[in-house]
This record gives structure tokens, C-alpha cells and sequence, in this order.
């Protein structure tokens, strides 16, 4: 097992995920050059994304009291050229919605926590260009979404270092932001309105680090940022399960272990122990993945290289989001933080309703599972259906993301009722009305015109119940599936019988009931985030025109012990 005890552990850990980099930076220093996938935005301004977030594991490096000359060179360097307009590397001028503006976050936060590396060094003239192009992102518009925390770190930073910042608009962007709290430390994106890893690994994540360095200009903000993200943690920590999962659920899964960054940002507000446990596992659990390229960088995918599952922002610098989890090392070496050891994850409700995050979730220390109300914003990103719709997302399980509708195969409708109609897949998308219960949801939903479901869902020791009333126009055939099972694990088994299928890979099992056909559903490959080739169980239901009533169990059960710790 990994150790991850001390400073210098963590620092190692990071060392070895930086130092693939090295090889593709560019001749001045200014941008790192990865293959691989494209995205939006153009290859120059890719380059310059993954030469800044590797910052987010530096920064709080430096910060805590390292040193590592060759990587500060690098950076002192780059930024002396990036921000030159005279050099060939240079950056570039920004544009409104600029990716460029995301990356400027790093930065700031190098001028916030460690501008002994990254501003003092500087000659005065490389730390006016650095200041005008830092200052570019006051000029122009973007998303009414996390990007308002951008403005704000940079704003705080220019005053940090001396220099003239925009206060009106640095106040502006933190009304706004206050504004998207819906209760219990949930926040909602800006105008998205899905709750998922953009609370904790940003909205949090950002307003903590705005606590920790205008704790002097803006206590009272401070202390509200502080005390909502504790109120989160409560609810947050039920998204990890024993074995260091975290939940897969939502967009931006390809940054991976930022999972656990809200509980560095957070570790000196929460217990120490039960903080660093939940790092540490979920790191562990990442660092046994195959999650690297060839090179040794790291991959876009989630348990293995994957553009299946991608969004159309995620460049091949992106995943280096996930150095946030690093922020533990802002602690100096002889902080008492490092003197804590882990402390295992606690004994947690078997169910917990999040009122406020549109879920129910459902633990069982192996597992967490959660039951969401498909609730998100529109889908221009990449697969949101997929990533928000489903009736369940485990961490044990995972989920899958289709290829097409075509037919079930590319598909891949795990934990989804799904209908067939001329040869079309369709399942549920968003939902007419949804609410939570104490042990599930309830939901009416219309896969397509002319079918209405209302599906209750009930958490059961044993998995979950769905019940369909489900009302159609016309004759067709639905598959409820349970979670996909990994088909190349070190073994494979299927059972099915009258109205019953079960799977299981030697350690999970997954069992689906019901009053119809038992159905194998032969899922494509690379559908599945976690397994490369999976199966998935289900029931098939013959749908008549009319009304009727299907009920299915969905059983999940662990059949290996695995490490605990």
C-alpha cells in the first residue's frame, strides 16, 4: 500500500506525476507540449493549459517550504516569456469566454502563496507584462459560472503584490457567487443548475482559498466561505466510499483525485484525521488505476484512458486539475497536520438525504450509490445525459456513457429504463417533475412523445426497488438494467432464470428482478468509466399500448473482502 504519511511523502507523489513533464516543455519554457486529444479551444492555448496547472501541485509545494530549483527556473522563465508580447511563446491576447482566463487561476495563486518564486525573481519590467496580462480578464466577459472565481483570485493577487486591481468588480463577482448557494453548503454552477464536483473541487475549493488570504480585508466573507464548507463536508463525505471511490457522477470526471482537493483545501477547518484519511484513500485508489499515458502523463478518461466519456474542454493538459489534491502541502513539514495519522472512514447513515443536492444516497461502506433527480443544464458539453440522468451512480459499479442510440449494445444503458421505438434508444433525459423521499425518489419523465413514466425508487437493504407506472401510445419493448459488470476482470459469471439475471465479476454482484425477460445487454467497449468491456443485466418488458405497472430489485452485493483502510 501506498504511504502517504508525512510532507515528503506527498512530495514524492507529486515529483512523479510531474516529472513526464519536463520532457515536453517547450524551448522557452513557456508551454508544455502533450499529443493526444483535441478540444475547443486552439493548440496554443492548450500548450499554455498544461504548462499552468501543474501550479496547483507547486504552488502549495512551495508555499509549505520546498524547493525544487530546476522546476522554479522553469517557471520563473515561462511566465517571463509567456507574458511577453514580444516573445515567440508569448500567450497571447485574450477574447471573451477565453480558456486562457481558467488558467489564470494557478497563477494567481502563485502571486497569492508563493510569489517568493513566482513575482519576487521577476524583473520589474517582466512583472509589469505579467500584471497587463494577468489584468486582460477585467476587460472582457465570460460564463456566469465558477470562471467569476478566476476574476476573483486574480483581482486579490494584483492587490497582493502592490498592484492596481478592479474592487468593483472583484465585489461584484462575490455577490454573485454568494448568490449560488441553495443551503447546507450546496451551491449550484452560476446559471447551471446540477450539483456536482463543481462545488466541492471548485466553488469551495476557491472560496477557501480566498478565506485563507483575505482573512484581514474581508473577515466576515472569510469566515462564511469557512463555515459553508464544513456545513458541505457533512453531507460531501458521503460521495467517498471505505475503499477510496469517490462518486462518478457529473462532468469533469477526467480530473480524477480533485475529487478529494475540498478536503485539502478544507483539512485545517475539519478533523485532521477523517480529512487526510479520505485524501489518502482516494489517492490510493487513483494511483492503482490506469490512468497514464505511455509517456507517463496522464491520460482524459476516468479508470482508463477514455475519450469516450470526455467533454469537449478536455484538452491533454487538463487532467493536471487533479494536482489540486496537492493543496495538503501547503502545511509546512513541521506543521502538526503531517503528525496525524489517518483515520479510517466513519460509520455512516445507511441513507442519506441531500435535500439541498437533489439526491439520495445510499452507503454501505464498499459503496456509495447515489439517486439523482436529473437535474442539469443544458447538454452542449458532452454526454450529460449519461453523466446526470441515470436512476443510480455507484462507486463500485461506475456508469456508462454511450457510443449512439442505435441499439442497446452502443448504448450502454446501465441503471436506466430504456425503450426501443423504431430501432431508437431512448431513456430518461430530464424529468417534469421530481422530488426526494426519505429513502428514494419519485420522478415523471417521458423517454419520448407519446410515453410518460413515474418511477419510485426505494432504497432496500439489499440494492434499490423501481417502480414504473408507465403510461404509452403504443406497443414497444423496455429494458430496466441494473450496473454493468466488468467482462475481463479474473472471472466472469452469468446466471439467468425466470424473471431473474444475476452477474458477478468474483467480487461484485449484480442482480436484476422482475416480471419479465431476463436480458443480457452486450455493452460496447470503453462505454463503461471504470471497465474497458462490461455486461449488463437487465429485464425486458414487453410495453403495451395503455397503462401499466413494472416493479423491479436491483440487488448489489460484495463477494471478496478488499483492503479497508
Amino acid at each position: 500500500m501506498m504511504r502517504l504519511t508525512d510532507r515528503n511523502d506527498y512530495q514524492q507523489l507529486l515529483a512523479s506525476l510531474l516529472e513526464p513533464l519536463k520532457l515536453k516543455m517547450t524551448e522557452g519554457k513557456a508551454r508544455i507540449r502533450l499529443q493526444g486529444s483535441g478540444a475547443t479551444y486552439s493548440p496554443s492555448v492548450q500548450e499554455m493549459e498544461a504548462f499552468a496547472r501543474p501550479l496547483w501541485g507547486l504552488v502549495p509545494f512551495w508555499a509549505g517550504g520546498g524547493s525544487h530549483p530546476e522546476w522554479e527556473e522553469i517557471y520563473q522563465t515561462g511566465i517571463a516569456n509567456g507574458t511577453n508580447p514580444e516573445h515567440p511563446e508569448y500567450w497571447g491576447d485574450c477574447t471573451d469566454h477565453d480558456q486562457r482566463f481558467v488558467e489564470m487561476a494557478p497563477l494567481a495563486y502563485g502571486l497569492l502563496a508563493a510569489k517568493h518564486v513566482l513575482w519576487e525573481p521577476l524583473s520589474v519590467v517582466e512583472q509589469d507584462r505579467f500584471v497587463a496580462w494577468l489584468r486582460q480578464i477585467n476587460d472582457h466577459t465570460f460564463s456566469d459560472n465558477n470562471w467569476r472565481f478566476f476574476r476573483v483570485l486574480v483581482n486579490l493577487a494584483l492587490a497582493r503584490v502592490g498592484k492596481a486591481h478592479d474592487a468593483g468588480l472583484l465585489e461584484s463577482d462575490l455577490t454573485h457567487i454568494e448568490s449560488w448557494h441553495v443551503g447546507s453548503g450546496w451551491y449550484v454552477d452560476g446559471q447551471a443548475n446540477q450539483k456536482d464536483y463543481y462545488g466541492p473541487f471548485a466553488l469551495h475549493f476557491y472560496g477557501l482559498l480566498y478565506a485563507q488570504f483575505a482573512q484581514e480585508s474581508d473577515p466576515k466573507r472569510s469566515r462564511q466561505f469557512v463555515e459553508l464548507a464544513k456545513l458541505f463536508a457533512n453531507d460531501f463525505i458521503y460521495w467517498f466510499d471505505r475503499e477510496g471511490r469517490a462518486l462518478p457522477y457529473g462532468r469533469s470526471l477526467t480530473y480524477r483525485f480533485a475529487q478529494s482537493a475540498f478536503f485539502s483545501a478544507a483539512l485545517d477547518h475539519l478533523d485532521p484525521a477523517l480529512a487526510k484519511g479520505v485524501i489518502g484513500r482516494n489517492l490510493r485508489f487513483w494511483m492503482n488505476q490506469e490512468i497514464f499515458e505511455g509517456d507517463k502523463t496522464l491520460s482524459v478518461g476516468y479508470a482508463y484512458p477514455n475519450m469516450a466519456m470526455a467533454e469537449k474542454y478536455n484538452a491533454p493538459g487538463s487532467p493536471y486539475w487533479a494536482l489540486k489534491v496537492f493543496n495538503i502541502l501547503r502545511f509546512p513539514s513541521e506543521h502538526p497536520i503531517w503528525k496525524v495519522e489517518e483515520a479510517a472512514q466513519p460509520m455512516l447513515d445507511p441513507v442519506r438525504v441531500c435535500p439541498d443536492g437533489d439526491m439520495v444516497i445510499s452507503h454501505r461502506g464498499w459503496d456509495a450509490t447515489a439517486f439523482p433527480l436529473a437535474i442539469y443544464n443544458r447538454n452542449v458539453l458532452g454526454h450529460f445525459v449519461e453523466k446526470y440522468a441515470k436512476f443510480a451512480y455507484s462507486t463500485a459499479f461506475g456508469f456508462s456513457v454511450a457510443h449512439s442510440s442505435e441499439n442497446l449494445k452502443e448504448n450502454a444503458p446501465d441503471s436506466m429504463l430504456s425503450f426501443i421505438v423504431d430501432d431508437r434508444v431512448y431513456v430518461r433525459r430530464r424529468c417534469k417533475e421530481s422530488s426526494l423521499t426519505s429513502s428514494g425518489t419519485s420522478a415523471v419523465w417521458s423517454p419520448l412523445q407519446g410515453i410518460e413514466v413515474r418511477t419510485i425508487i426505494q432504497i432496500i437493504d439489499t440494492g434499490h426497488i423501481r417502480t414504473h407506472h408507465i403510461t404509452s401510445d403504443r406497443s414497444c419493448f423496455a429494458y430496466d438494467a441494473g450496473f454493468a459488470i466488468n467482462q475481463h476482470g479474473r472471472v466472469f459469471n452469468l446466471s439467468k432464470g425466470a424473471g431473474w439475471i444475476e452477474m458477478n465479476d468474483g467480487t461484485l454482484m449484480c442482480r436484476v428482478e422482475g416480471n419479465g425477460t431476463p436480458y443480457v445487454i452486450d455493452a460496447d467497449p470503453n462505454t463503461n468509466v471504470l471497465h474497458k468491456k462490461t455486461k449488463i443485466p437487465a429485464i425486458e418488458y414487453r410495453i403495451n399500448a395503455g397503462v401499466q405497472t413494472y416493479r423491479t430489485h436491483v440487488k448489489i452485493e460484495r463477494r471478496s473482502k478488499v483492503d479497508e483502510h
